[in-house]
């Protein structure tokens, strides 16, 4: 099976309800070299593997039971930036999963209007997220089963929005973002709705 999304693979506990690193038999903390930094306008396959106190003892989630997860910058914030539902968990040939042993894998969408909105609010270049991965057995409310940081960066050279090379270099004026086109020429970025559909469309050229 070939790969077709960018691998995040990463360990939680649901005994700290936060990531973690595999260190012997243990769990640990991770430090500063172990940050898994994220970038928006890719495609994701998050591979978890949930454990229960010790590398060697899994979560053993519940038979039938649904996922969800998502992450946002800023904490009682909807709509979410970006979020996956059950059906985008589990989907046969990306990895393995097996809820008994504490395997699962869900895709996630980083390249969402609802993402760009977010970075583009910021004159920094990236923003730290605050991800939440929740369970939902039969029959009972919704199990929180662990939450991580994980910054998300704006790209310098982004595909997503189809652009040339020549505009990559971006300035901020008078609250907005502006884009160096191969003219030499600034021109602001404006989002709009074409149909209901999110796109962008480009101010007049400026020094």
């Amino acid at each position: 099976m070939s790969d077709r999304f960018s691998p995040v693979e990463i360990v939680l506990d649901a005994n700290t309800r936060s990531r973690r690193v595999i260190v012997g038999s243990s769990l640990a903390v991770p430090d500063e070299t172990q940050q898994i930094d994220l970038h928006y306008g890719s495609q994701y396959l998050f591979m978890a593997t949930v454990c229960k106190g010790l590398s060697k003892v899994p979560y053993v989630f519940t038979e039938n039971t649904a996922f969800y997860w998502g992450a946002d910058s800023i904490r009682n914030h909807t709509p979410y930036p970006i979020s996956s539902v059950n059906d985008q968990f589990h989907i046969t040939g990306d990895w393995t999963f097996d809820p008994a042993k504490g395997l699962i894998c869900w895709r996630a969408n980083l390249a969402t209007a609802e993402l760009l909105a977010s970075l583009t609010e910021t004159t920094n270049p990236s923003l730290l997220f605050h991800h939440y991965l929740w369970a939902l057995p039969p029959n009972i409310d919704a199990v929180l089963i662990a939450t991580w940081d994980m910054p998300i960066w704006m790209p310098a050279v982004n595909a997503a929005t189809a652009a040339p090379a020549a505009t990559q270099y971006e300035r901020r004026k008078n609250g907005r973002t502006q884009v160096l086109f191969s003219d030499g020429k600034w021109r602001t970025r404006y989002g709009v709705l074409v149909e209901g559909n999110p796109a962008e469309t480009w101010g007049d050229p400026e020094d």
